[in-house]
């Protein structure tokens, strides 16, 4: 009990060392009033989606992760930045603009989202100054990436808007259909429905594979981020994984179609949900690995430039 007291007393000692500072007592409240109203629902959002199989939060985790680690081993030339008055007055006015709002954003995940991006802004620019956008645009475009889970959605909405209706679902069923004559299924196609003698099965949004291709690319973009890759090089594997993305996704949907024509309902919804969908998964991403071995695109045995 003693050595509780002990270790709560240098804590206690510390804080009250750290808190003479005004600067440091808006940027801790800041952090305080961000983290108590933002990080529950970060949690539960990531945890929401995991469980119904979503495997975006890994990605938002480790953005996340790469983002702090970076600023973890820069922390010696962070040190040096020291910001003009101007520029801390102007941070600690975003934090506290921060603080007021949030009780008015918690309605909604996004504005939570934005609102504690601007505190961050305001910690940001108040501790390091505007050189820290200057010179660490990999940390900022990683923590922006990992702040708000939904955000790996936003590719789908710009694409709904900007293409024909149901453009993504044609698609994909005239991919279903090709497959299936190739293998020697009597198909045939009207507009997203693949009609097969027995049975048919319709596309919509969640099947089309649009979401499995913004992962591989959101996933490329990880990697090439963590190994320090040139920009034609991660457009190059975000290219391939699109393209794996998207033949997988049309064998699964090929499957569906032959289990809703030729077996039962079971053996649809295994692989529909669930189990299914996760071997189908992990399948993609071995694929994946593999195909960026063999390539030579990426070597795997070396440490990351980030370690």
């Amino acid at each position: 009990m003693n050595s509780y007291k002990k270790y709560g007393y240098a804590i206690k000692k510390i804080l009250l060392i750290y808190l003479t500072k005004r600067h440091n007592q808006i940027v801790l409240c800041g952090l305080v009033v961000g983290l108590c109203y933002y990080l529950f629902f970060w949690l539960k959002t990531l945890t929401q989606f995991i469980i119904i199989g979503i495997t975006f939060p890994l990605l938002t985790v480790t953005a996340a992760y790469l983002a702090l680690q970076e600023l973890w081993q820069q922390k010696n030339q962070l040190a040096k930045l020291n910001p003009p008055n101007i520029q801390r007055r102007l941070g600690h006015s975003l934090i506290l603009f921060g603080v007021g709002l949030f009780p008015f954003s918690l309605n909604k995940g996004w504005s939570q989202a934005l609102v504690w991006l601007i505190i961050l802004i305001g910690v940001v620019l108040s501790t390091w100054g505007h050189k820290f956008f200057k010179h660490y645009l990999r940390p900022i475009f990683l923590m922006v990436l990992s702040i708000y889970p939904g955000i790996f959605f936003l590719p789908a909405y710009i694409w709904q808007a900007l293409t024909p209706e149901r453009t993504m679902d044609r698609i994909q069923a005239w991919s279903v259909n090709l497959a299936l004559h190739a293998i020697g299924y009597p198909s045939s196609l009207d507009q997203t429905w693949v009609k097969l003698p027995t049975g048919s099965i319709e596309i919509g949004w969640g099947c089309n594979g649009f979401d499995l291709m913004v992962l591989m690319v959101m996933t490329s973009l990880l990697i090439g981020i963590a190994y320090r890759l040139k920009g034609f090089q991660i457009l190059t594997i975000s290219f391939l994984g699109c393209i794996v993305a998207f033949i997988f996704n049309t064998a699964r949907i090929a499957l569906l179609a032959i289990s809703v024509a030729y077996w039962d309902a079971t053996t649809f919804d295994f692989w529909h949900d669930g189990w299914g969908g996760q071997i189908f998964s992990a399948a993609m991403f071995t694929a994946f690995y593999y195909l960026l071995i063999q390539m030579r695109l990426l070597n795997f045995d070396r440490k990351s430039k980030l370690q």
